[in-house]
């Protein structure tokens, strides 16, 4: 460690179905430069730990382990595994996902090397099953660029990311400044991952998409899988409640740090959808989203009268059904 070009942060828990396929597409990287590894195992209880001691053990100039004795979390680990860090250039993985292009690291360091203006430059991913089978049907409707290009706050408000996480590269000394930023304006930099981070670095610098596949997102939601999406990718209460609150904390972010962000668009998506999905909520539960969302929108008028006009097309439809 120290004086590696990239260092790659590897967040990783209870996920030994998929380490070895994630550390074996670091360990196969093509580079004119040195880079590190440095994987955090959180405290798992399968045989995680165990395989990437045998990385350790058999790379150990590229896989640095972190086996933790407690969980601390997932922004816990990824906070700590990122302080860890010398590297010029920072690059994310998770322990479920995988690099497609041997050359992935070498394309980005180059672009940045030669783009010094821009903070992160990111690629195009596959999504895949857990056996690794592409799904091509999610990648039409996910949330990440399509294509190649520059990426703008415009895209962030319409909720499109600048790449998943396995594609991105970050210069490390964006992250000194933003740091400060926002423990001035007291802001929870532990929380600062994702999408958040996309939007802090947007008020740092220029980002950009290679246009190129980098990477396989794995989007597993069996319970109980290791991958992240088995976690987060249920249509609930409690996760749409903590959708509707990130979006507001961005909103917030955003301001403190001198961009203009609304996601009153958004809220209509999410009104619309929950209108579609009623009958999957208990009335309480209904109504404790639709008041978060008008409580959290800029527009609340418009919001209310879009609600009202879905309130009789379903009564209507509720009469015509009895006749």
């Amino acid at each position: 460690m120290g004086n590696k070009k990239v260092s790659i942060v590897v967040a990783t828990y209870n996920q030994e179905k998929y380490i070895g396929k994630t550390l074996e597409s670091i360990v196969s990287q093509k580079t004119n430069f040195e880079f590190e590894a440095i994987v955090g195992d959180d405290c798992s209880t399968d045989g995680n730990a165990a395989i990437i001691k045998e990385y350790a053990e058999k790379y150990p100039d590229i896989i640095v382990p972190i086996l933790r004795e407690k969980n601390l979390g997932m922004a816990g680990n990824t906070m700590d595994i990122m302080m860890r860090a010398t590297g010029e250039y920072i690059a994310f993985i998770e322990g479920d996902d995988y690099w497609l292009d041997e050359n992935k690291l070498q394309k980005q360091v180059d672009f940045l090397d030669s783009h010094p203006d821009y903070v992160a430059c990111f690629g195009l991913c596959q999504i895949v099953d857990a056996n690794g089978v592409r799904q091509e049907d999610c990648e039409q409707w996910s949330s990440f660029m399509k294509e190649g290009g520059e990426y703008t706050v415009e895209m962030f408000q319409d909720y499109i990311l600048p790449g998943q996480t396995a594609t991105s590269m970050y210069r490390r000394v964006a992250y000194g400044a933003l740091q400060q930023k926002l423990m001035e304006a007291k802001i929870d930099v532990s929380k600062m991952i994702d999408r958040s981070q996309v939007l802090c670095m947007l008020s740092v610098g220029k980002m950009y998409n290679l246009g190129e596949y980098l990477a396989a997102y794995r989007y597993v939601i069996t319970e109980g899988s290791g991958s992240w999406s088995s976690q987060n990718d249920f249509y609930s209460k409690n996760n749409v409640l903590k959708y509707l609150q990130g979006m507001k904390d961005m909103e917030h972010t955003a301001e403190v740090l001198g961009l203009k962000l609304n996601f009153d668009a958004r809220r209509v998506f999410e009104l619309n959808k929950l209108e579609d999905s009623a009958n999957q909520f208990s009335k309480e539960d209904y109504c404790e989203i639709y008041n978060q969302l008008v409580e959290d929108s800029y527009n609340k008028k418009e919001l209310i009268g879009i609600h009202r006009k879905r309130q009789i097309k379903r009564l209507i439809r509720k009469v015509v059904g009895k006749n």
